[in-house]
């Protein structure tokens, strides 16, 4: 059985909280703000930490400590995302990861922390589940994207270039995080890290299922757009489509209405989907891809 838990941190082992917190490229506010009770709780509640440790997808105990201690808990999940982040290395260098995946997996922290500033207007950090995943090491950072193995979709057969994958075999899932722009280059060198790391050999099965995939965006993204130069890494097999709902926030922001009149225009990507919105009746989705990956080229 797969051991799920985080040890809890130990003081002496990794980087200062600081060091840490520059490595991962935390701006600096950021850190400042968490510093103070970072010290609190690394002194004064290692029982605490073990309970959050325990079981990394509950946030409940975290939400007791920063009821405890006084504080707000989007602060104090990322101060504790912080020491835990820490003790992770520890994890990482026991199985042989090397330091650079190690500081580029746990940077999941800071995206997600830019999120909350921009969707919660304030300092702190609120998806404590995604990123147990790159504490436990299971999903993690290779270069411009992020991987972890799982099963191909059930039910469903691949064929393409003589190769052939079918439903519970084990691919290797893709994940975009929210940290610049999807430069082809590096998304195929992420690929390429993928293919290694994993130790596979002869053809690869590399999946998404993201709203980059969704067909639809090709009606209203340019023929030079980096998203449509993802997607067209991928053989489309399945989509979901959703009414004013789905993966939009992740263009507009959380917000109670995606009326397209009422959408935010500031950037390229919002302008040309809120016009599709628009046109389409609110209809967009998901899509799930599959290409073989022969770890230079996708075949």
């Amino acid at each position: 059985m797969t051991d799920h838990r985080i040890t809890p941190v130990d003081p002496v082992n990794g980087d200062s909280p600081k060091t840490f917190a520059e490595k991962i490229g935390l701006p600096e506010d950021y850190f400042l703000a968490a510093e103070p009770l970072v010290r609190r709780i690394a002194e004064c509640t290692p029982c605490q930490l073990a309970l959050i440790a325990e079981d990394p997808g509950d946030t409940r105990p975290i939400a007791r400590l920063g009821d405890m201690l006084g504080e707000e808990r989007d602060l104090t999940m990322l101060s504790v995302g912080i020491l835990l982040g820490i003790n992770a290395h520890a994890l990482y260098r026991d199985r042989g990861i090397d330091d650079e995946i190690y500081y580029a997996s746990m940077r999941e922290l800071t995206v997600w922390s830019k999120t909350c500033m921009r969707e919660r207007g304030h300092i702190g950090f609120y998806e404590w589940g995604w990123f147990a995943n790159f504490l436990r090491a299971e999903i993690v950072r290779l270069g411009r994207l992020e991987f972890h193995e799982v099963p191909f979709k059930s039910g469903t057969v691949y064929e393409h270039a003589g190769h052939s994958v079918k439903g519970g075999e084990r691919v290797i899932n893709t994940h975009i995080p929210e940290d610049g722009p999807l430069d082809p280059a590096l998304v195929q060198d992420a690929f390429r890290r993928a293919y290694r790391y994993f130790g596979r050999t002869g053809a690869a099965a590399i999946v998404c299922d993201s709203w980059l995939l969704w067909p639809g965006n090709y009606d209203f993204l340019p023929a030079d757009s980096n998203i449509r130069k993802f997607m067209d890494c991928f053989d489309l097999i399945d989509r979901d489509d959703r009414k004013w709902a789905g993966d939009l926030w992740r263009v507009f922001g959380h917000r109670e209405s995606y009326d397209p009149t009422s959408l935010p225009r500031d950037t390229g990507l919002r302008r040309a989907m809120a016009d599709y919105l628009a046109k389409s009746g609110g209809v967009t989705g998901t899509g799930y891809g599959v290409f073989f990956f022969d770890g230079e080229r996708i075949l």
